[in-house]
């Protein structure tokens, strides 16, 4: 039906962003996050988790295990609903790192709705998560939908109902993004168990041997095949762990929410304007203070023009004819432009010199004598080259065939041949990002694609096609269209190349972050695809028309982006 709004699923969907770039962005997430935001997660984890080994521990060795169950068991399941309370709130604080801010204040109804929610959720988890972890097979989702659980029931408005829906559609987003991460982020656990393991393990060994401390694990090497230990690892693994596992689905909840409502970016439009506000302080002090430098710079100068000048009653004699001349010729030699003609005042007396004029005299007079050292090699290897009619000591007559060749000929035949390849080699270098996509523009084939389909991606074609595709689209003056093949050739060459992975949920915003990481400095380039993504986005989703100055515009940036790739 025409008008009606697209499904929250679509087929291009099940693949989404890829888990590696998943995980890489929810690693910077958690190196921006404050501390603040961490120490909410471990207020919450660090009581229950020692009061789960505590109790474990107790109810394994000690002998009134019976009598202290009830009230353990009760002081654990209140730190564990206390321990979910604070992973939603660590949760929904990372969620509003990434979208910018969070309009609604953590104020006593919201949290006491929080603490209602994440209880009743929370309190499903011990039965179906391991039920899942049995089954296998719908694992996966269960394990996205109680993350997405803890992000979206923590809103002053949620309800137990539209929690439920929210976090469901979220968790059948990308199912195989989510399970690759679920594998890697175990394969990752299991590693770091291992080692916190076997390093654990060494550490009263490296203790006997460097400082001769002997501990009961080397006097009964049996001490550590107990459960409790093995369990205090996998604790410190999931200490370590959990808080990456929660970036990583607020990431996809962020980009989930993001094909709704653009959450993308409003956070970046809010990003930008936190940078303009936070600037302009510094801009304003800036300017005044370049006013007040260029207004006090100004020489105080006595306006003489108005003033009327002072009437003689007495009658001066008139001046010789002779200094009426030489003050004329003083008073023109004052003017600038003949100041430059005159010679520079020469100051004998070095007494009479400032402490930074004597400085000055001193470095030149000695860069000058050190330079003059350097050239008196290289000028007698030149008076030794050129000069022909030298007499030399030797009279064999090896070297009087020596002296007879024209090395002044030969040194400048090789030195005109050493800069002529390095002018080649310059040229060739330069052009070659010019001269390449065009003889590719008139050679590539040119594959049908229909640029009006707002499914159609960079990788359709390569580059080449692309390309093409825009020239012959310019030849049939539909720029429109070549805009967004130029527009898509770009995107396809930084793919080529390895600088983007294309993905069917990524926004050009996606694409310059990832550039931004994988560039490493080179803001050139960044700049030129962001220019190209700007007059693409001006002109296909807004009003701007296209013309064939924008057309060039973004075949110029093509070709220097090229360049910076191939480089």
């Amino acid at each position: 039906m025409a008008g009606s709004p697209k499904p929250f699923l679509t087929e291009t969907s099940l693949k989404g962003p890829p888990a590696m770039e998943v995980l890489d962005e929810a690693v910077s997430l958690l190196r921006r996050t404050p501390l603040s935001v961490f120490s909410v997660y471990y207020l919450g984890a660090l009581p229950f988790w020692l009061a789960f080994v505590y109790f474990y521990f107790d109810m394994t060795q000690s002998a009134d295990a019976d009598a202290h169950l009830p009230g353990q068991a009760l002081l654990l399941t209140v730190l564990y609903f206390w321990m979910k309370t604070c992973q939603a709130i660590f949760a929904r604080k990372l969620l509003a790192l990434l979208e910018g801010e969070d309009r609604e204040p953590w104020d006593l109804a919201r949290l006491a709705n929080t603490v209602l929610l994440q209880t009743i959720y929370a309190g499903s988890l011990v039965i179906v998560y391991p039920v899942g972890l049995i089954i296998t097979v719908p694992f996966g989702w269960i394990n996205a939908f109680y993350h997405n659980i803890s992000i979206v029931a923590t809103g002053p408005q949620s309800t137990v109902r539209s929690s439920l829906f929210e976090a469901a559609e979220l968790s059948r987003l990308w199912p195989r993004q989510n399970h690759l991460i679920l594998v890697i982020l175990f394969a990752a656990l299991l590693f770091l168990f291992l080692n916190l393991a076997v390093f654990f393990s060494m550490i009263p060994s490296l203790l006997n041997m460097f400082f001769g401390i002997v501990t009961v694990f080397d006097e009964n090497g049996s001490a550590w095949q107990n459960s409790s230990f093995y369990l205090d690892v996998l604790v410190l693994c999931f200490l370590v762990f959990n808080p990456l596992n929660k970036a990583v689905y607020a990431l996809r909840c962020f980009y989930g929410r993001a094909r709704l409502n653009g959450a993308d970016l409003k956070a970046e439009l809010r990003r930008q304007d936190k940078i303009r506000h936070e600037q302009a302080p510094g801009r304003v002090l800036t300017m005044l203070v370049i006013l007040c430098v260029a207004l006090f710079s100004i020489p105080a100068q006595a306006d003489t023009s108005t003033q009327p000048a002072p009437v003689s009653t007495a009658v001066a004699p008139a001046p010789p004819a002779d200094t009426n001349l030489d003050q004329a010729i003083q008073k023109t030699l004052q003017k600038d432009e003949f100041a430059w003609r005159l010679p520079r005042v020469q100051v004998d007396d070095p007494a009479k010199q400032g402490f930074i004029a004597r400085m000055l005299n001193h470095l030149l007079t000695y860069l000058g004598h050190e330079f003059e050292e350097m050239m008196k090699p290289l000028g007698e290897f030149l008076k030794w080259l050129f000069d022909n009619n030298g007499k030399h000591n030797s009279s064999s007559n090896a070297w009087e065939a020596l002296s007879n060749i024209p090395w002044k000929f030969l040194f400048l035949m090789v030195l005109a041949i050493v800069v002529g390849c390095l002018i080649f080699i310059l040229v060739r270098h330069f052009r070659r990002g010019a001269i390449r996509p065009v003889a590719v523009l008139a050679t590539a084939p040119v594959k049908t694609v229909d640029l009006e389909a707002e499914n159609v991606r960079a990788d359709a074609l390569p580059e080449d096609s692309w390309l093409a595709l825009a020239r012959e689209l310019m030849d049939r003056g539909e720029l429109r269209l070549a805009l967004r093949a130029l527009y898509l050739a770009t995107l396809s060459l930084l793919a080529q190349h390895q600088l983007v992975r294309l993905g069917p949920a990524k926004s050009n915003r996606d694409y310059l972050q990832e550039l931004t990481r994988r560039l490493r400095g080179n803001t050139a380039a960044l700049q030129l695809v962001r220019d190209n993504i700007n007059l693409f986005e001006a002109s296909w989703y807004g009003t701007h028309a296209v013309n064939s100055t924008i057309i060039e515009t973004m075949l110029t940036n093509h070709q220097q982006v090229r360049g910076h790739a191939t480089t």
